[in-house]
This record gives C-alpha cells, structure tokens and sequence, in this order.
C-alpha cells in the first residue's frame, strides 16, 4: 500500500478534569521533519512522544500541536514557596519594628510575586499522562489513515500513467524501427539530387558506410529497452508496501535519462513528439511520487 505525506489527524479528550486536543498535519519532505507545539510544562514529555511519531512516520514534515485545558486544580502542580514567603516577612516585619511602624502584610501581594511560585516540570499527573499518549496514538492513526486514503489515489493515478507511457513505448519503439531506413532514404535522395545537378556519380560503397554510421546513431534499441524496464520496476514498486518515495525518485530520474537521449538521437518529427508526450506523463509521476513516503 503506498503512503502519502500529505495527511491529517486529530484526538479530543473531555474529562471532569482536563480537556486535550491533538492536531496532526504533515506535507512532504525529503526528511523527517517535527515541529511540536505543546505547553511548556510538557516539554519533557517529547522525547517520549517523538519516539511514537517515529514509529508511525518516515518521512514528512510533521506539525503536531496540542491543547490542554485543566479544570481541576489538584491537578496542576504549583507549589508555593512558603520558606522565602515566611523569610520575605520576617525581614519585613524587622525593618518595620526597627523604623517604629506596625507592619500588617498584604497577602496579595505575594500572588504577584512569580519567583514564590513554582511549577511541576517534571511530571504530570498519572492519569493525564496515560491519556496524553492514548490520544496521541488516536490522533497519529487518523492521521494515517488519511495518509493511506491519499497514497492509495496517488497509487491509482501512476497505475493509470504507467500504462500511458507504455503505449508510448511501444510507440516510440515501431517508429524506430524504420527511422534508420528513413533518414537513409532522404540522404539518398538528397544526395542523388545534388549529386544529378553537378553531374556527379554516386559512390554507392560510400553510401553504405554513412548509412552504417547513421544507423548507429540513430539507434535507440538499448534506451527503449532501459525505459520498459524501468516502467516494469515502477510498476513492481508501488504495487508492494512500504517506503517507496525515494526509490521512485532515482528511477523516474533514470527514466528521464533514457527519453532525453531517445529525444536527442532520433531526428524524427514523429519520434520527437512522441518524447515530449512521455515526459509529460512522466513528470506528473515524479510529482505524485514526491508525495509518497
């Protein structure tokens, strides 16, 4: 089955005492790519969390964001720092009785005071963990199945052009055949015409040596070859599952190789279009196989 990049997921959670929400979007990339946004607090949660994408993901540029809104406040871990409050006082309350003034706190105050609160960096409550991940998993397998839903037309839509460019193949491959025989029959007659206006015999021995060297040139028996070979393993590729996308690349690329050089030898009108025809359809395979992981 192939797999596309392209995909989408999400997960929401609802609870007494928190709600979350995962989003996962991806597009391709030649590599792995993830970019979280997530609280702060649970930064160190994302290793853990990086090693379940990886197991879900080879390549892609993955933005993964979540949203984690807690109703009850036992479970957010702030403490307050009662040692430095109780300190802060006391110096206070020292200077006052020094200076000849009461001192009577303001509490207030001390909620301003960020430096007297802390916040857990380092755990989280066991339930939300356990949720965070059962969610993230959730969210990763809509998100596949997306992928697998795109990858499957992607598959479909190169079946489609693979056939298409074997028809142009094996089209490529009878005007071949008499291209050589052609192109010798023109230089012939051009020949013969020249060859009449300034009173001159033709040496047929010649003639058959340039033939010999045009055949040569004009021969593309071995590229033709080469490219249905290559629409074979193509074809061989996308019908198995797995990584796909950077095999896809080197051959449709060799391909490419094989069509730019039947272009270039055939001196054929015919054959010529028949090239721009292929790697038309061929570029729009190397488009969609960019997609595939």
């Amino acid at each position: 089955m192939a797999i596309s990049m392209t995909g989408f997921g999400s997960e929401t959670l609802n609870k007494d005492s928190w709600t979350l929400a995962w989003e996962i979007k991806s597009v391709n990339n030649r590599y792995l790519d993830i970019k979280w946004r997530i609280p702060h607090a649970l930064y160190f949660l994302q290793g853990k969390w990086e090693k379940i994408i990886r197991a879900n993901a080879l390549r892609g540029r993955l933005d993964i964001g979540l949203s984690l809104r807690i109703h009850d406040p036992d479970v957010l871990d702030i403490s307050f720092d009662q040692t430095m409050a109780q300190a802060m006082l006391s110096q206070v309350d020292h200077f006052a009785q020094k200076m000849g003034h009461d001192f009577v706190p303001d509490l207030n105050l001390f909620l301003k005071n960020p430096s007297l609160w802390q916040e857990g960096k380092a755990s989280v409550a066991k339930g939300l963990e356990d949720d965070l991940e059962t969610s993230l998993k959730k969210a990763l397998n809509t998100w596949n199945q997306s992928r697998k839903r795109e990858g499957e037309l992607l598959r479909e839509d190169m079946s489609e052009r693979l056939e298409k460019l074997a028809a142009l193949t094996e089209e490529l491959a009878d005007l071949a055949r008499d291209n050589s025989q052609g192109r010798f029959n023109e230089l012939r007659q051009r020949l013969a015409r020249i060859m009449d206006e300034i009173s001159l015999e033709m040496d047929e021995n010649r003639l058959l040596q340039e033939l010999t060297i045009m055949a040569d040139r004009l021969d593309v028996s071995e590229e033709i070859t080469r490219l249905r070979a290559h629409l074979q393993s193509i074809k061989e590729l996308i019908s198995r599952s797995g990584e796909m996308g950077r095999k896809l690349d080197f051959i449709l690329q060799e391909a490419f190789r094989e069509i730019n050089t039947c272009s270039n030898k055939c001196q054929n009108t015919d054959m010529s279009r028949v090239a721009v025809d292929f790697k038309a359809e061929l570029e729009k395979c190397r488009e969609q196989a960019q997609n595939l992981e």
